[in-house]
């Protein structure tokens, strides 16, 4: 895997000099996932970082577009990598020297008890002076400590700038996610309504044979029920409906009021997953791996920093002055001064804070690559796990989608055969709501493919 490859070689060559001798990740990725080998053949080409336009729908294109102009949390995102950027020229700056200047003016009066020239005696004198110029100091970064600061700052700049390419990741899906779900319970919807439509044309069918003596009273109260049954549905469908558009508002940037309006769903696309792809790859592009190799060379950096500490450390400072000095009666005082120095300071006893601070960031450093490598079997679970999951709800589909047809056959053989005094009321009317039952099923499984699929985009590292 080239990733891991570039991340141990960065632990050897990066802490040779200093002796950091950093912990080896112990996590070590399979060549191929095992549920793709039901999948296929590998993909022709493949767009992960724009993904959703498998999906061919130019609402969902647009929708995805105003979020990552205008989501609230991608933007919490950018102000956080502007600032870890800042931040980086800030322990930067450290390596060069510092230049300053200072000036000042004073005025004031005095009264002198031993004057030391013919003044007055205890008559206020004035005293005014002003003096200006330039102060220098530099500490040279002879052992690099200062060098594996900024190393470190950089190393956790581009880490926030991995967790924003994540954030980008995760705000993708979700639009996408709900999307689908507000078309899916769209369809559910539709689905309902026809049931409702059709249990009352068939409670008057009933009614009218009832007034004529051809059906009983159990069959008008039966369908009555039934009819109402259905009813209850729609609120709870209609709630779950509206709180996915008002999502879709909030992702957007937009308030939820009121929520965003989708027209009339047209077919159920569940497009294929993407095949061919390999753990290596995946640990390259997942966002959150490459984070966690970002923050072990920050910690890295951090514990080469911290035993430089040990070592001696030296400034250097220039001071460069022009003034002058007047009391009144006398002649003014006026000149130029220059100071340069050197200094050394050489740690002796601490009580131990040198050598905390050197034992905390070797447990951060352990702590870093042990959470580096739970990220890399997370990812892995999270591509298998969504594999097999969508491979489940493809078999479940075409099974669910068979049963449909046998209970369309059915429905359709009902009603000749209690025509015929075959079969009882009760018999047509549960074999019509089998129908509607088969259909949502189909429904909700065809949601849950939509879903797992964009789950493992998601894991997959798609989107950024």
């Amino acid at each position: 895997m080239r990733r891991a490859a570039i991340f141990i070689s960065l632990l050897v060559v990066g802490c040779r000099e200093l002796d950091v001798t950093p912990p080896s990740p112990t996590v070590v990725a399979p060549a191929s996932f095992d549920e793709t080998s039901s999948i296929g053949a590998p993909s022709a080409s493949l767009d992960l970082a724009h993904w959703w336009i498998v999906w061919r729908d130019p609402l969902l294109d647009r929708l995805i577009a105003e979020a990552l102009a205008g989501n609230p949390d991608l933007r919490i995102a950018k102000a956080r990598v502007e600032e870890a950027r800042a931040l980086v020229t800030v322990a930067e700056s450290a390596l060069y020297p510092t230049l300053g200047a200072d000036a000042g003016l004073w005025e004031a009066d005095v009264k002198w008890r031993n004057p030391v020239v013919d003044f007055i005696p205890g008559k206020a004198r004035r005293v005014d002076a002003h003096i200006g110029g330039l102060t220098a100091s530099w500490e040279p970064d002879i052992f690099g400590g200062r060098s594996y600061d900024a190393e470190a700052a950089r190393a956790n700049a581009a880490g926030v700038e991995e967790q924003s390419n994540g954030a980008r990741m995760i705000v993708v899906s979700e639009v996408a996610q709900n999307y689908q779900d507000t078309k899916g319970l769209q369809r559910r919807l539709l689905v309902l309504d026809h049931s409702v439509e059709t249990l009352g044309k068939l409670l008057r069918y009933v009614e009218a044979r009832y007034q004529a003596g051809q059906a009983l009273a159990y069959d008008v109260t039966l369908v009555r029920e039934r009819l109402e049954t259905q009813r209850s549905k729609r609120p709870d469908l209609l709630s779950a409906l509206e709180t996915r558009q008002r999502r879709l508002a909030v992702l957007t940037g937009r308030p939820p009021e009121p929520p965003v309006s989708l027209p009339a769903p047209g077919p159920f696309l569940i497009p294929s997953p993407p095949r061919g792809q390999l753990p290596s790859e995946v640990l390259e592009r997942r966002p959150d791996v490459r984070a966690r190799v970002d923050v072990v060379r920050a910690r890295i950096a951090s514990l080469t920093s911290a035993k430089t500490d040990l070592l001696p450390r030296f400034q250097i400072e220039f001071l460069g002055q022009d003034g002058r000095l007047h009391f009144q009666g006398i002649p003014g005082l006026q000149g130029t001064g220059g100071l340069v120095g050197l200094t050394a300071h050489l740690p002796i006893f601490t009580a131990g804070r040198i050598e905390a601070n050197i034992a905390a960031n070797d447990a951060r450093l352990e702590a870093a690559v042990a959470d580096y490598d739970k990220s890399v079997l997370q990812a892995l679970e999270d591509v298998e796990n969504a594999y097999g999951r969508r491979r489940g709800l493809d078999r479940r589909s075409e099974r669910l989608y068979a049963a449909l047809i046998g209970a369309r056959r059915n429905h359709q053989a009902s009603r000749g055969l209690y025509e015929g005094g075959r079969k009882t009321f009760g018999d047509v009317l549960n074999a019509e709501l089998d129908v509607f039952e088969r259909e949502n099923d189909l429904l909700e499984t065809q949601m849950a493919q939509s879903a797992v699929t964009i789950q493992l985009y998601r894991a997959l590292g798609g989107g950024w």
